[in-house]
């Protein structure tokens, strides 16, 4: 299996847009990043790949987020999307 990589990220009103280098993208709610949540626009826009797409830095916000943490923060998003068995 691939590994997933990151190309870049954006941002809309209320979520984190993550692009991956197999073109999917991942549209995540800022609320599961507090730092990001609080930061200011031009505050998010100051980020740097790190580890050759493994994650991003910000560091005026000091916040690293991993492709992992993303993935499960998506998942996270997702489960409420769906009932529980018997409900």
């Amino acid at each position: 299996m691939k590994e997933l990589r990151l190309q870049r990220i954006s941002f809309d009103q209320d979520d984190l847009i993550a692009h991956f280098t197999d073109a999917t993208r991942l549209r995540i709610a800022l609320t599961h990043f507090p730092r990001l949540s609080a930061a200011t626009p031009a505050q998010r826009k100051n980020w740097v790949l790190i580890g050759r797409g493994r994650g991003i830095h910000w560091e005026t916000v000091d916040e690293d987020l991993s492709v992992e943490n993303l993935l499960a923060a998506y998942s996270r998003g997702k489960s409420r999307d769906y009932a529980p068995a018997g409900a």
